[in-house]
């Protein structure tokens, strides 16, 4: 191996040069930079390393530079690691803009050819390179992270990652950075599940709340919780992050997988993809490439399951774990109604527009995403006692994922009206609720309606709680941080979201 020359700095104290000067091998050769002349001093033939007094490196390190910069011809100049380091993980070394000024080493090669030079933008031009040696570590208290353009020098993400493979409490983020300022079966799901899994995983694992400024809107519920705000908390990773929702921008994917090794989400519905005029170009190509390449996916209905499987022709394993109900049987009471509850809202797949006008104005009725009731900006609280007040609730949507508000209803022990469909059959058989009506076309709405108004409803059943959701989710996310972390599959996401990043900015 090439002979080293060594430049050390005049130290301010014996003590200090020593404990340097200890980590070299033997045969590299120590100079004073303050006697040292490059054009004098140098000797042809041999590697030159820049070394601050104090710097200290882990035996064997400065030997690991040395190898990585004979890996190939157009390495130019190495510096060890000044961060995270994990020989087991890490790949050997990755190119970077530049090198640190604590500790440089430089080929004989460049020195031949450039002259006494440690500045890599002078002969990158040229082809040559600089690099980082993930495996050899070194410590100096002035240095830290240096900033890297991830498009041009992507970090590998073991690199990434690889403080989590030291001792610790397992983190794990609860994604809320998607959640719009209203109400919606979305937010419900989302702040139902975070309530009751809290508590169950709190004895091991740290949970954060991944949430931003904007979300304002649900401050009094996220009260209480450790909110976690990249804009605003010190950056960290996480073992785990989980988003209550499909994805619908590159841009939450790429936040997910730059927070954590492990990657989880529940696929709501398709709905976006079904109907044309809520969807857009490149969303199909979304939705299937964070289902294949997350780590865990929960569908919330075999109906939604199935849904994504026969619209991209695949099978793939993502379990099942069906919504809860918060409404409980209202302490026994069950009062007699007073008027017909249709919810909806403007998009034309939830029926809103044909159920009003089968209904006309014998019954009272409140509609729900109609009018002065426009869901997003009702609170959870009036929607309960909007609920708990109606005789009978019609849910007329064409299509669903689950139907948060058909399940409310009916623990309530109100009979529910709704299209027949293979989510609202998979509903009546997970429910067995005989207060679930399914009628085949809108035409049969009025007669079923009047029918319901004159009996009275079935005895409410027990309904499954959000409690017992939380514990089956609660139960995946031990299985999943149980399980090493499936590398290959965190490798292509990462080259995935890399990739969308550089056609992004292209």
């Amino acid at each position: 191996m090439t002979t080293v020359q060594v430049i050390i700095p005049a130290a301010d104290t014996a003590p200090e040069f020593t404990l340097c000067a200890a980590g070299l091998p033997e045969t590299w050769r120590i100079h004073s930079q303050d006697n040292w002349i490059f054009e004098k001093d140098w000797e042809p033939g041999s590697d030159l390393l820049l070394l601050d007094p104090l710097t200290r490196v882990t035996p064997g390190s400065l030997e690991e530079l040395q190898a990585v910069l004979y890996l190939h011809e157009k390495h130019a100049f190495v510096t060890p690691n000044f961060s995270a380091w994990r020989p087991r993980v890490s790949p050997r070394y990755r190119v970077v803009p530049s090198v640190g000024q604590f500790c440089i080493l430089i080929k004989s090669d460049i020195l031949s050819r450039f002259g006494f030079i440690h500045e890599i933008a002078a002969i990158n031009k040229y082809g040559y390179s600089a690099l980082v040696a993930n495996r050899a570590q070194a410590y100096h208290p002035n240095a830290g992270e240096t900033k890297i353009d991830s498009l041009r020098y992507p970090l590998d993400p073991l690199e990434r990652f690889a403080t989590l493979q030291e001792p610790h409490r397992p983190r794990i983020l609860y994604d809320l950075y998607h959640l719009l300022p209203q109400h919606s079966g979305t937010s419900d799901f989302a702040l139902n599940l975070l309530r009751d899994l809290e508590p169950l995983i709190s004895d091991e694992y740290d949970l954060l709340v991944g949430a931003g400024i904007e979300q304002d809107f649900f401050w009094s519920e996220l009260r209480g919780y450790r909110l976690y705000d990249e804009r605003s908390t010190l950056p960290m990773v996480f073992d785990l992050v989980y988003k209550p929702c499909s994805m619908f921008s590159w841009s939450e994917y790429i936040k997910m997988t730059r927070l954590a090794p492990r990657v989880t989400f529940t696929l709501l519905d398709i709905i976006a993809l079904r109907c044309d005029y809520i969807g857009r170009a490149g969303l199909p190509e979304l939705f299937r490439k964070t289902v294949e390449l997350s780590d865990l996916v929960v569908a919330i209905s075999e109906s939604t399951r199935s849904d994504f499987e026969a619209f991209f022709e695949v099978e793939l394993p993502m379990p099942v774990i069906y919504l809860g109900s918060s409404a409980g049987l209202a302490k026994g009471l069950n009062p007699a109604g007073e008027y017909l509850l249709v919810m909806g809202n403007s998009y034309a797949h939830k029926g809103l527009q044909e159920t009003v006008e089968q209904l006309g104005t014998t019954w009272p009725t409140k509609v729900v995403g109609g009018g002065s009731l426009t869901s997003g900006n009702l609170s959870r609280r009036f929607m309960h006692e909007l609920m708990l007040k109606a005789k009978l609730l019609i849910y007329p949507s064409f299509y669903e994922g689950f139907g948060l508000p058909v399940v409310d209803a009916l623990a309530m022990g109100k009979p529910v009206v709704v299209l027949d469909s293979a989510l609202n059959r998979e509903l009546a058989k997970f429910t067995g609720d005989p207060n679930l009506h399914r009628i085949a076309s809108f035409k049969d709405l009025r007669g079923t309606v009047q029918h319901l108004w004159q009996q009275p409803p079935h005895p409410a059943r027990r309904s499954k709680t959000w409690s017992e959701v939380a514990a089956e989710y609660a139960h995946a996310f031990r299985e999943l941080l149980n399980r090493n972390i499936d590398v290959e599959r965190m490798r292509r996401r990462w080259d995935t979201v890399r990739l969308v990043e550089t056609l992004g900015s292209s």
